[in-house]
């Protein structure tokens, strides 16, 4: 362990605030002229908690719902969630729940705050002249039924037409603001594993290598973990599972699988590690050395022009090459930003072209039921003439 025991964080380094304001209103302006070009009058912005689905929001805005998306009653409808107006002619309107938002942050002059945004919603399209106008739609998938419904009810001849894609091709592209965070999210989340490997040691709970690498990351800085998920034994090879952690105590030669998220100044980290108790054997090094070959074989590859499906099948087959075809998950990653999982997934079949300045998270996996299974995931930005790696912190733990 002695490169990920010598492993630092530049901390002197990093950024003393997110992304500017004036950046954000160029987006506000780019945003406009997308939206007129579609032959739209406005975009309504749906964003939902920060440590959930605040990215379409935040990334015009810089507001973070800081409430949990909470159950609509009576006088309380809408915590957790905020609504933004962008009409192609006259200054956006920002709707927040009434807890709290950023003055020193946020890019809107014009913030209505209330317990209850329903009806603040409905006559801010009236005020805005947009009762009947045609309106696109970004974060249509998690507006609630309750909102769409009274808004149309109220306003019958109000238009609303996807255009998730306005800001979604915007948003896929970082730019150097924005990839310097995620750099330094991605340091956060190496803090959080350099302490939960610590703990990687025989009589240990996973609760305790769970608290110990959460606590790590949000003593550095970050703004949440969202997460940091222990799997041991043959627990490894799930993909996901409820807890986090448990009380399963760690016996030599478990794997185990790291796999922090959270964010720094909005912006998401997400690495997965995996790891042994003790030295491998031979076949958990075989896995092991598999799936970190998968992920430098698609490393190799990125590049701008380079479809996603291609990197997808480089990954299946270099799995399969070395014999674990049955066994691999056809997730092999996705893009990150405001967002721990955005546009463009890695998954079969999906056709979208690289392009300078996408984020990825590269993760190829094996999970073999009831063995374990492994991952080395990996966050890159694309370049000019391929590909930088975000996360420094060490891939082979072994």
């Amino acid at each position: 362990m002695k490169q990920v025991d010598e492993w630092r964080v530049p901390v002197e380094q990093f950024s003393t605030h997110g992304i500017s304001q004036e950046e954000v209103r160029a987006r506000q302006q780019r945003t406009r002229e997308l939206v007129a070009a579609r032959g739209l009058d406005a975009l309504f912005v749906v964003g939902r908690s920060f440590y959930d689905r605040p990215g379409n929001l935040a990334y015009l805005t810089n507001h973070f719902p800081p409430f949990p998306a909470s159950v609509f009653a009576d006088g309380m409808r809408g915590l957790g969630h905020g609504f933004l107006i962008v009409p192609v002619a006259g200054d956006p309107v920002l709707l927040a729940d009434g807890r709290a938002y950023r003055k020193d942050m946020v890019a809107v002059a014009d913030v209505r705050v209330s317990n209850d945004l329903v009806s603040p919603l409905i006559d801010t399209f009236a005020d805005l002249g947009l009762a009947r106008g045609r309106v696109g739609v970004a974060g249509e998938d998690i507006l609630p039924a309750v909102v769409a419904r009274e808004l149309m009810q109220a306003l019958p001849e109000l238009q609303l037409v996807p255009a998730e894609d306005i800001l979604t091709q915007q948003r896929m592209r970082k730019s150097q603001a924005e990839v310097r965070l995620l750099y330094e999210a991605a340091a956060l989340a190496g803090t959080g594993l350099q302490a939960a490997l610590r703990q990687l040691h025989p009589g240990r709970k996973e609760w305790d290598i769970c608290a110990a690498g959460t606590a790590a990351a949000l003593a550095a800085g970050a703004d949440f973990v969202r997460y940091l998920r222990v799997h041991s034994g043959p627990l490894a090879g799930q993909s996901s599972r409820w807890p986090q952690a448990t009380d399963r105590i760690l016996a030599p030669g478990d794997m185990v699988t790291l796999d922090i998220i959270g964010a720094w100044w909005g912006y998401q980290f997400d690495v997965l590690r995996s790891a042994v108790v003790g030295p491998p054997d031979a076949e958990q090094r075989r896995v092991l050395e598999a799936v970190l070959r998968a992920t430098e074989r698609v490393l190799a590859r990125v590049r701008p022009g380079v479809v996603v499906d291609e990197l997808v099948s480089l990954a299946l087959r270099s799995l399969a090459d070395d014999g674990f075809e049955a066994y691999a998950s056809g997730f092999v990653g996705h893009g990150i930003g405001l967002e721990t999982v955005e546009e463009p997934y890695l998954v079969p079949g999906v056709r979208v072209v690289l392009e300078e300045g996408m984020v990825l998270c590269i993760e190829p996996s094996v999970r073999i039921p009831g063995w374990g299974g492994a991952s080395i995931e990996q966050e890159i930005v694309v370049t000019r003439n391929g590909f930088e790696l975000l996360t420094d912190f060490p891939a082979r733990l072994w």
